[in-house]
């Protein structure tokens, strides 16, 4: 499995209405670039059929038991086999036929972060809390402490290569795994560029969003404090 191009991470709980989608998406533009890619679906004792049309739809399924959006993640990363590293979430609010304008910059960045703010954000796609305080405030304050200068701290859709995560140890599993991701390549001095993406107003119609604003903003500020007084022990 060693010749694979790019692993693109879903992360997925009960994403059955627009998991296929995501998929079939990752695979157009697997051939649109010409690349070797493998699509893994990280299931988090998901209840509905997600499982069952990830795999009918061509995905590689894990599971995972560990509860929380940076676990998912981080298990994914476990199981990928291609020498890019790519993640974006299953409820199809990022475009995966974007993919292309961050395979074109990944010789410039060791990160390659996509931008909803230098991007376009949908009307209905942000809630005006998170687009016009707590995203920006995040990430003022990573900014400020890390010196990442980027525009999107919390984006959901990044490419950076297999060995450079490897440099770096991860340990969240909730939503400030968004943060921790960001904070400790920056410690690491590993450069992280940007790209314009578009953020569409999800498609799911039979549950509400998992992200919880004022508990998950206080997770991530916590988090970035955390890693600023113990700093030296990151590096």
């Amino acid at each position: 499995m060693s010749n694979i191009d790019l692993s693109i991470i879903i992360p997925c709980l009960n994403e059955e209405e627009t998991i296929e989608r995501c998929i079939k998406k990752c695979f157009e533009i697997f051939s649109k670039l010409n690349i070797n890619g493998e699509v893994i679906i990280v299931d988090n004792d998901s209840t509905d059929h997600s499982k069952e049309i990830s795999l009918a739809a061509g995905a590689k399924v894990v599971d995972n038991h560990i509860k929380g959006y940076g676990a998912s993640v981080r298990e994914g990363f476990r199981h990928a086999c291609g020498e890019y590293i790519m993640f974006a979430d299953g409820d199809d609010s990022y475009d995966f036929l974007e993919t292309d304008r961050f395979w074109a910059k990944r010789c410039e960045g060791k990160m390659v972060l996509g931008s909803r703010f230098k991007g376009e954000i949908h009307a209905g796609a942000m809630p005006p809390l998170h687009r016009y305080f707590g995203t920006p405030f995040l990430t003022f304050i990573l900014n400020m402490l890390f010196h990442a200068n980027i525009t999107d701290s919390q984006s959901g859709m990044r490419l950076f290569k297999k060995t450079d995560l490897e440099k770096v140890k991860l340990e969240s599993n909730g939503m400030e795994f968004a943060s921790e991701l960001i904070i400790k390549f920056s410690l690491k001095n590993i450069k992280i560029i940007e790209v314009p993406i578009t953020l569409y107003k999800d498609g799911r119609t039979n549950h509400k969003p998992y992200l919880r604003p004022f508990r998950d903003g206080f997770r991530h500020l916590f988090y970035m404090l955390k890693c600023k007084f113990n700093q030296k022990k990151l590096i």
